[in-house]
């Protein structure tokens, strides 16, 4: 008798995949709390459904994926309660904590049926990695270092990160190109993505390329409109955060996000919360130089007019000396020609009285000598009186022209010639305003310009 050996058993396809489906159904009959990355969404709009492929990684490998699948109620449920809680619908790049069934289909193979996820564990996992980014961030050292350079004392030349259609964009120029004063600013658009997977590499390339440029930028200002905590976890990502820290130029954020700050807000040199605030803060910049100069143009005309009065009171004085002095001059030379005269007028009497008995001739010689001498006296005190004169004449002019010099530079220095040339003086309740710290919120300001006047009321203030 022959053995033949025993045939193996042979399966169809069919019978080999419900068997798989019946051991996945007995052993996973329940549901299952399950926390992986979303990385593909795979929302179809016609159907409803969604059909996301869900990964987890380890130093960016990729130890496990599969598939997941949505209904479209479930989905609309699920979407509706990530938007109350995150502010941001479900989106791609997000670390999830999802209710799942395993199942298996014969044609589909192997996926996940989500009818849950929990958003505060999102929440959680953004904060938990924004948190790891700070601690780096401050171990490396680079916390604090662009918050440590100096801003320019006129910030002009602007580099923009943000959307040309964007609505803070829009605000940031309205501002920026139409601020009453007329300070000109050279605004450059970088343009980039500002939020989702693709931010951080988008805003990464422009930060590069201005970094190229940076001997004619001044500041660069990244900034977009308002978003929920999901949507800016771009700013939480560490290499993004890293080179915004070391940038070698003051970085301004205007993010548009009050509730949360994000790491790339902390490092930046200034963040003034939104598009507008950014703005003003650059306006205010302009306004405080204004107002040094202002101050200085008040002490530079405090000390002319200081100037002006001494050199009228020194001129009078010389004035009153020289004619003091030419008076008492005239005086005592008459005064000594009257006493030289009777000398010579006494002398020569009694020589000639003494001498006329002997020698008559000498007598009239002497008389005559003696009128000689008079009018050479004479001719002497004439002289000296009128150039006495001249001298005095000479320097009146000389301190008449100092005074016009003086004047001139008065009026150089005028208030109003000040106004023409673009500056303005700004009063708060009759005074001027001089320190932004004297501001107070909601009081009105007037300004004053070369031609006429503008009324503004204080809504925010930067010192």
């Amino acid at each position: 008798m022959l053995n033949f050996p025993e045939q193996p058993k042979i399966l169809t396809l069919s019978e080999l995949t419900a068997g798989i489906s019946r051991v996945i159904s007995q052993n996973f009959a329940s549901s299952f709390w399950v926390k992986a990355e979303l990385a593909k969404l795979n929302h179809y709009p016609e159907s409803g459904h969604c059909y996301p492929s869900l990964v987890e990684k380890e130093k960016g490998t990729v130890r496990a994926e599969m598939r997941g699948m949505i209904w479209a109620n479930d989905y609309l449920r699920i979407n509706q309660k990530f938007l109350q809680v995150t502010r941001e619908p479900l989106k791609e790049g997000i670390h999830i904590l999802f209710r799942a069934l395993i199942k298996y289909h014969p044609v589909y193979g192997l996926s996940l049926q989500i009818s849950d996820i929990d958003p505060t564990y999102t929440l959680g996992e953004m904060a938990r990695e924004k948190m790891e980014t700070i601690n780096r961030l401050k171990k490396e050292g680079v916390y604090d270092q662009n918050r440590q350079l100096a801003l320019p004392v006129l910030p002009q030349r602007i580099a923009v990160i943000s959307v040309k259609t964007s609505k803070g964009y829009s605000d940031f120029m309205s501002i920026i190109k139409g601020n009453q004063w007329g300070y000109a600013f050279a605004c450059y658009l970088f343009p980039a993505l500002l939020q989702g997977d693709k931010a951080v590499d988008s805003i990464l390339g422009q930060l590069n390329l201005i970094k190229e440029l940076s001997h004619h930028i001044d500041v660069v200002v990244i900034i977009r409109g308002g978003g929920g905590d999901v949507g800016l976890n771009c700013y939480d990502h560490y290499n993004l955060a890293k080179e915004v820290a070391m940038f070698p130029i003051p970085v301004l954020t205007g993010i548009g996000h009050s509730t949360n700050e994000t790491v790339v807000e902390m490092v930046s040199g200034q963040n003034l919360i939104t598009p507008t605030d950014v703005a003003y803060f650059l306006i205010q910049k302009f306004h405080n130089l204004s107002g040094k100069l202002e101050q200085l143009a008040g002490v530079i005309t405090d000390y002319a007019l200081e100037l002006l009065e001494e050199d009228i009171r020194r001129h009078g004085d010389l004035v009153r000396r020289l004619v003091q002095g030419t008076r008492l001059g005239i005086e005592d030379g008459s005064r000594r020609q009257g006493d030289m005269g009777r000398r010579l007028a006494q002398g020569t009497r009694l020589m000639m009285e003494e001498e006329k008995r002997k020698q008559g001739d000498l007598g009239r010689r002497l008389m005559q000598d003696a009128g000689i001498m008079m009018k050479d006296e004479k001719y002497k005190i004439s002289r000296q009186s009128a150039m006495m004169g001249v001298h005095a004449r000479q320097m009146i002019v000389k301190q008449d022209m100092r005074i016009g010099q003086a004047e001139q530079q008065v009026r150089l220095l005028d208030p109003v010639n000040v106004l023409k040339r673009g500056y303005s003086i700004t009063y708060s309740k009759g005074k001027v305003l001089k320190d932004a710290a004297e501001a107070i919120l909601g009081d009105e300001i007037i300004t004053q310009l070369h031609q006429g006047k503008v009324c503004s009321e204080i809504k925010s203030k930067s010192t």
